[in-house]
């Protein structure tokens, strides 16, 4: 029993020494880097170096805490103009009593009365807050992080503010001797790169809408959501919603790239539906509701239209058929269906129903007038007989005459009864054609021996 804890006890103070051996070989290794350190700041700082010089101190005391790197951190400082931060760390140097505490005593007094005489006081806070500063220029270690209070000499003077995820900003200043003059500034974001290339290239960009160049397209665009089109003539539109925010750097843009495709030909469908609030579906997919505002641009082709009641009833299907370039006019009444096409855009043009008056007034113009020439005809005709009836009329050439009279007027008859007769008849069949079924009367087309016949019921 007693030689295992005398084991135990050995084996403590071998893990002692161990961990003891440990530590120092750490230290020792410090010690050597604080000296590589402060022999680097030395030569930094001969060399007129300083912001390097104030690195290579800040690193050696790290390293080693050593009082007197304290001197020579607040040496560059002054060096540097920084009266402030040479104060401060003399200070921090006299706290350890060292031997030149007059000599130090000395200068930090002066230091303070170059401070009370030629400095300004500057409180400093930016929007957002976080913002590293320095003065002059961007050299060494920032002189602290906003919001803070810092001292500089009197005068101009440069500010430069940095803050990760805003643009660097350079703000000179003017300031007075003995003042303490408080200064905000606003940070603005820093502004992700887009690119966005096409093919074909020459399209037009647009960000939410609002044109901003054309293809190849590389320019700072401001972070946060939008809506990004593309469009160019003869090519179907391409849309897309991005997100731009601060990683999107020159080095690392954010790349869209848009391969458009030619545009189908398309033409119009103009709609009306006599229930307003019927959905309307082409193909399936919803387009809106009953009064569109504007035709529906469609690809050329056949496409299912689908009209939906707002009452739930039931709905109307059809296949409409869209030519290039061309208007096909539809009109919905959950039993009526009338489709024409044209080349034009806009206007209602003729109905069906009215062609039909027109044509079959035409065709009573010609009956009516073909009537007055068989009245001129059978005029003709007594006065002919009259002549034959007459010895000094009868083989003369004024028999001939009236002869001819008679049979070009009988002629004329045949020919506009004959054309009236059939337009009329093309009127009935426009008529019949025409319009909404339920507004005509139930007509039947019957086959009969040398051609066919329409039967039916009118009411008058």
């Amino acid at each position: 029993m007693r030689f295992w804890h005398s084991l135990s006890l050995v084996m403590c103070l071998l893990g002692a020494l161990l961990v003891s051996s440990g530590a120092y070989a750490q230290a020792d290794e410090n010690t050597e880097k604080a000296k590589a350190l402060f022999g680097k700041g030395k030569a930094e700082l001969d060399a007129g170096h300083f912001p390097e010089a104030l690195v290579a101190f800040q690193d050696a005391y790290a390293l080693k805490p050593l009082p007197a790197m304290l001197k020579n951190i607040a040496v560059v400082h002054e060096s540097m103009g920084n009266l402030p931060g040479a104060v401060e760390y003399y200070t921090k140097y006299l706290e350890s009593s060292p031997k030149d505490a007059d000599k130090i005593n000395e200068a930090v007094a002066n230091l303070k009365k170059a401070l009370a005489a030629n400095w300004a006081t500057i409180e400093l806070s930016t929007e957002p807050a976080g913002a590293n500063v320095w003065v002059g220029t961007k050299a060494g270690p920032p002189r602290g992080v906003t919001p803070f209070t810092l001292q500089v000499p009197s005068g101009k003077q440069t500010l430069v503010l940095e803050k990760p995820g805003f643009q660097l900003v350079t703000r000179p200043i003017s300031l007075a001797a003995g003042r303490v003059t408080p200064v905000g500034i606003a940070l603005p974001p820093l502004m992700p790169i887009l690119v966005v290339r096409s093919t074909p290239v020459g399209a037009e960009v647009l960000i939410d809408g609002r044109p901003v160049g054309k293809t190849p397209f590389n320019q700072a665009v401001l972070g946060g959501a939008h809506r990004l089109e593309v469009k160019l003539g003869g090519f179907a539109p391409f849309q897309r919603d991005i997100e731009l925010n601060a990683a999107h750097t020159a080095a690392a843009p954010l790349l869209v790239d848009v391969p458009l495709s030619e545009r189908a030909a398309s033409g119009e469908l103009a709609l009306t539906v006599d229930r307003k609030g019927s959905q309307i579906l082409i193909d399936g997919q919803p387009v809106g509701s009953s009064p569109l505002a504007s035709p529906l641009s469609l690809p050329e082709g056949l496409h299912k239209l689908e009209v939906r009641p707002e009452d739930g009833s039931k709905p109307h299907e059809e296949m409409v058929a869209i030519n290039a370039g061309q208007t096909t006019r539809t009109r919905v009444a959950f039993g009526g269906v009338e489709e024409t096409a044209d080349s034009g855009g806009g206007g209602g043009g003729i109905s069906g129903r009215t062609w039909s008056y027109i044509i079959l007034g035409t065709g009573g113009a010609l009956i009516a007038t073909g009537g007055v020439f068989g009245i001129l005809a059978n005029s003709a005709n007594g006065d002919l007989d009259d002549c034959r009836k007459d010895s000094e009329c009868k083989r003369t050439d004024a028999e001939l005459d009236k002869a001819d009279a008679v049979k070009s007027k009988a002629l004329m008859t045949d020919i506009l009864l004959g054309s009236g007769i059939a337009v009329a008849g093309a009127g009935l069949a426009v008529f019949f054609m025409s319009d909404d079924p339920a507004d005509k009367p139930p007509v039947t087309i019957v086959p009969t021996i040398g051609g066919a016949a329409a039967v039916g019921a009118f009411e008058f």
